[in-house]
């Protein structure tokens, strides 16, 4: 069973990999002026492409959980397939200044997005059974590096070649990684260790066990996007020097919390690694909330480690909750909490100005913490 895959190769590799391209949807604010300028709508409208990149990743990740956790193979092209043609009329709609067309391009681009984050990581976690936590970390901080990667990318192409050039530049390369990661990526055959189950979507949705989940998931997002879209405004207002050196900084702390929390999850738990995760949120948001340039800083480090973590940690939870079997499916429909707090974060940012937001914010990963505390099992 499984004899001829070399799970680096054909496992490791494009389980990294394909995250690594769909992740690139968090260099977002790289483009954003220069869209705003050629569509010439306001910044609240360009915001409006990344909110329906976030909320179309989480529905087509619900919509697609049954089919991936059938054959990941088939997730991995068809989220090639969305994910390149949506980057592809990105750069059309620039080239012919097209507006509808931009806002349908990245609807296209959350779809693809949606589909290829679930895709690798029932295989990762099969074939590193003994590291689930681990296994699901590689792939979920594949994710959140990409905007580490991608971004001198996108810098050098914005300054040397056209816009519509940059998007078809970046399709060109992500087409080719996630081709060659498609082809390489081997499904788990899991012979007489899988167990068939009769899954109904409507039996997770009874599950009060799951509903606790899914809202410590979706608040987690809300408040991580909340910080994370107010980040450059926070340090430009405390006075703070090389900024942009601290907000490459945060993906760092990010990543490191997407595999930092997931690998603990494995030693202590996956419902005590969420005790740390909203802890760290619950202290970060203070953090901010004194003023202080370098506690506010040590604080927007805890928040991002926290959002990444609360990614990475989430596959081997459900897992344990619903079984491997089920892992795809249930994880997927989790996922339409990343699309309802792709909305809430930015709301919450909007209605609550300055501190009072870090208040708000410590307040809702407490209630998370509480809610994971009393309804979860350990």
């Amino acid at each position: 069973m499984n004899k001829n895959v070399n799970r680096i190769l054909n496992v490791a590799f494009p389980g990294i990999a394909i995250p690594t391209c769909i992740g690139s949807v968090y260099c977002w604010s790289q483009f954003s002026a220069n869209l705003q300028q050629l569509f010439e709508i306001t910044k609240f409208q360009t915001s409006i492409g990344f909110t329906l990149i976030i909320f179309f990743l989480g529905v087509f990740a619900a919509l697609f959980g049954r089919t991936i956790e059938n054959n990941p193979k088939i997730g991995a092209i068809l989220s090639t397939i969305v994910f390149i043609t949506g980057f592809l009329l990105l750069g059309l709609s620039v080239y012919t200044v097209c507006t509808p067309l931009f806002f349908i391009s990245t609807a296209i681009i959350g779809a693809g997005t949606g589909i290829g984050y679930v895709t690798p990581i029932k295989t990762l976690m099969a074939y590193f059974a003994d590291h689930k936590g681990l296994a699901s970390g590689l792939a979920i901080t594949g994710f959140g590096l990409a905007k580490f990667i991608a971004s001198p990318v996108i810098e050098w192409l914005l300054e040397n070649v056209a816009l519509y050039n940059v998007f078809f530049s970046l399709g060109g390369i992500y087409a080719l990684v996630m081709i060659v990661s498609t082809i390489l990526l081997k499904k788990y055959d899991f012979g007489e260790e899988h167990i068939v189950t009769d899954f109904k979507y409507s039996s997770i949705l009874k599950n009060k066990e799951w509903w606790a989940i899914w809202f410590m998931f979706m608040t987690n997002i809300s408040c991580g996007l909340s910080i994370i879209s107010q980040e450059k405004g926070l340090l430009t207002s405390l006075g703070i020097a090389a900024i942009g050196l601290i907000l490459s900084m945060t993906a760092l702390f990010n990543a490191g919390g997407r595999l930092g929390f997931s690998t603990l999850s494995d030693k202590i738990g996956r419902k005590a690694s969420y005790h740390f995760i909203c802890s760290f949120g619950i202290l970060g948001a203070l953090f901010c909330v004194t003023g202080n340039p370098i506690m506010s800083i040590i604080g927007i480090f805890l928040c991002e480690a926290a959002y990444g973590g609360n990614f990475s940690a989430l596959p081997s939870l459900l897992a344990k909750r619903f079984g491997l079997e089920n892992a795809s499916k249930v994880h997927s429909m989790t996922l339409t909490g990343w699309s309802i707090g792709g909305i809430f974060g930015p709301l919450l940012a909007a209605t609550f100005t300055g501190l009072n937001l870090y208040i708000v914010l410590a307040i809702l990963y407490f209630i998370a913490f509480t809610v994971m505390e009393i309804f979860v099992r350990k």
